[in-house]
């Protein structure tokens, strides 16, 4: 599969939409949000220093000069919007052969490649446009989704970016950019909207349409959004190329992946080809539940794997009917 047969299925998807799902999401919270998500009184530490503020000075705590690299979440009390480091993934981060995470990451290494185009021009191009992109990965759950955006956040990390999750208001993520671009004009981050769909029943179509569209004055900046189910979302989050430029679809591993994948993880590998040959349609998910019940657990390798088809629903693959609300293609 292309983007561009990603892109076909993308918005046949969309016909699956209620407008009853549009009418409840509008419902939902879109005021803008209190700064105070937290009740508890926060300490920020002993002031050390003093601050610039209005005509005079204000005492503040120790400050630096820029984040370090690394992986943040966006929160928000009554004093103000800030960051905190995130917990550091555990386990093993594969790419994995036929996934298409290395499409993604090829997708994003490109985008920050680019950065001179967009801002300086070429021999096609002027030069002024807003470094700034949109990346929807959506699949089936336990594709592959999370790990995909873990391997793309390691690699700007390592260049010394920073990506922020974002998983409160907007309002409040977007408050931050524009702080975070204030202090660090030049800085690449990356923002990652996990599983969309939920974060809008939450907090409101409306606020994502503003968010999206306003940060189109920020520069060095790339939002990746997921979603386990593209027909709940309304076309408008995504019919506009500014919003979301690249639409690619991460689906259940091939024998290939999930061979690559167990070989990775086991150090015994005498029953690899018994489970791929007998894990059709496993997500990464049940092979990981799998290895942990057999090799972990002592458990018979034979009746788990019986278990997981029994007690989990396995998708359905690509070539068998249409899942998510998406038409499969070869």
């Amino acid at each position: 599969m292309s983007e561009i047969d990603d892109a076909k299925e993308w918005v046949q998807a969309s016909e699956n939409y209620e407008s009853k799902n549009s009418d409840s999401l509008a419902r939902a919270i879109d005021s803008q949000p209190e700064i105070a998500e937290k009740k508890e009184k926060i300490n920020p530490g002993m002031p050390n220093q003093y601050a610039l503020y209005s005509s005079g000075y204000t005492a503040t705590t120790p400050t630096v000069k820029n984040l370090p690299a690394g992986v943040y979440d966006i929160q928000a009390d009554n004093r103000c919007v800030y960051v905190v480091p995130a917990i550091p993934p555990s386990g093993l981060l594969l790419e994995l052969p036929s996934m298409r995470s290395e499409e993604v990451i090829k997708t994003v290494d490109n985008f920050w490649n680019s950065e001179k185009d967009y801002k300086e021009g070429n021999e096609f191009v002027v030069g002024g446009a807003t470094f700034k992109a949109g990346i929807m990965i959506y699949g089936p759950p336990g594709s592959g989704k999370s790990c995909t955006i873990k391997l793309v956040s390691k690699k700007l990390v390592e260049r010394g970016g920073t990506v922020f999750f974002s998983s409160g208001h907007p309002a409040t993520t977007m408050r931050w950019l524009e702080d975070f671009a204030r202090v660090e004009p030049n800085r690449k981050c990356i923002v990652i909207l996990e599983d969309i769909d939920s974060l809008i029943q939450n907090y409101g179509e409306s606020q994502y349409l503003e968010m999206l569209d306003s940060a189109k004055t920020i520069n060095n900046v790339l939002f990746i959004a997921t979603t386990n189910y593209p027909e709940h979302l309304d076309p408008r989050i995504y019919n506009r190329p500014g919003r979301f430029s690249h639409v690619i679809k991460i689906g259940l591993p091939s024998a290939e992946a999930r061979k690559a994948y167990l070989e990775a993880i086991l150090k015994n590998l005498r029953d690899v080809d018994y489970i791929v040959d007998n894990s059709a349609n496993f997500t990464i998910d049940h092979l990981t539940a799998l290895v942990n019940a057999v090799y972990r657990e002592k458990k018979d390798l034979h009746k788990e794997i019986e278990r997981l088809r029994t007690l989990f629903r396995v998708p359905k693959s690509d070539g068998d009917r249409p899942q998510m609300g998406l038409h499969a293609r070869d």
